[in-house]
């Protein structure tokens, strides 16, 4: 395609209409505007039929971008792109690298599209493409939701889990680095299954995961390892404070009553901790710590959350 823009730069090339045309019957969808003022003059039957807009619906390319573009990032990027050779080079062909936009369609619906440009300062028009990759995306992110998420609660599973705590040890680069990992066991979960449903038990799984991703550090991850299970990872943490002001908002906010099929019930937590590197220096270990104290817990009366073992005062 570039060398057909070269013939159509070219002194006694094409003209504009014959450009028009060319570019009309091409599957690709694409826009032009000119240089001079960014006044889009153009669109192709395949932008019309991908994006649902018609001729006129945009003055500029300020408007389109300003409109259709959702992100934005990926508004300044885009920006930036075509700007460094929209008044940097005087004559020639530029070329606008590959960028991913998401662009809010006619009707509502959002595209992903990968975006190049091409500009011919010879003829003072820029020409925009784009080649709609939604079906592809979907299709990763459905194969990155499989591998990665519980899908019950869209919490990350154990192998996110394994591959944050590679992350968490490359950090420790000091010996007075901690962190830390709470084995969150629910209390009344089962009677809630057994007299309301699955159904309603799947539900109050759902508000779990919620409630906690609103109580932890946006830095801590929140993993579901099964049935009423929950792990947080704290990959970071200054003093040992921390861990117990944590567990105490986990406590309090799932101790507050959930509406689910009609009825209100109730769930606790059970929590049990672990101290990296004091009770463990691998994630199997600090597990296994964690669970030992959550037994304690659940062993001396349900709900609260206690230590492998109290750290010490510094």
């Amino acid at each position: 395609m570039k060398e057909f823009f070269e013939r159509a730069s070219e002194e006694g090339g094409l003209s504009y209409r014959d450009l028009q045309i060319v570019l009309d019957a091409l599957p690709t969808a694409l826009s032009w505007a000119t240089l001079e003022n960014a006044e889009i003059r153009f669109f192709n039957r395949a932008f019309k039929t991908l994006f649902g807009y018609s001729d006129g619906a945009f003055r500029t390319v300020d408007d389109w971008i300003d409109t259709a573009y959702i992100d934005n990032r990926q508004k300044m990027e885009a920006r930036s792109r075509w700007e460094q050779l929209w008044v940097g080079q005087p004559s020639g062909i530029g070329e606008v690298d590959v960028i991913e936009l998401d662009i809010r369609c006619a009707d509502g619906t959002i595209r992903t599209v990968q975006h190049r440009g091409i500009l011919l300062h010879d003829i003072g028009i820029g020409i925009a493409t784009f080649d709609d990759i939604s079906d592809r995306k979907r299709a990763e992110q459905a194969l990155f939701a499989l591998a990665n998420e519980d899908p019950l609660t869209g919490l990350p599973n154990r192998r996110v889990l394994q591959e944050r705590w590679q992350e968490t040890l490359r950090r420790h680069i000091s010996p007075s680095s901690m962190s830390a990992l709470l084995l969150i066991d629910l209390d009344g979960f089962k009677p809630i299954n057994d007299q309301l449903g699955h159904d309603a038990g799947d539900e109050v799984l759902c508000i779990v995961a919620e409630r906690l991703k609103a109580s932890v550090r946006e830095s801590d991850l929140i993993c579901r390892i099964g049935g009423d299970e929950f792990v947080v990872l704290l990959g970071s943490i200054a003093t040992h404070e921390i861990v117990a002001q944590l567990c105490w908002r986990i406590e309090a906010s799932l101790n507050l009553p959930v509406a689910v099929a009609g009825n209100t019930v109730r769930v606790g937590a059970s929590i049990g901790a672990s101290l990296f590197p004091r009770d463990g220096t691998d994630l199997r270990s600090l597990i296994k710590r964690a669970d030992e104290a959550l037994y304690r817990v659940k062993a001396r009366e349900k709900g609260g959350w206690e230590w492998f073992e109290a750290p010490t005062a510094a």
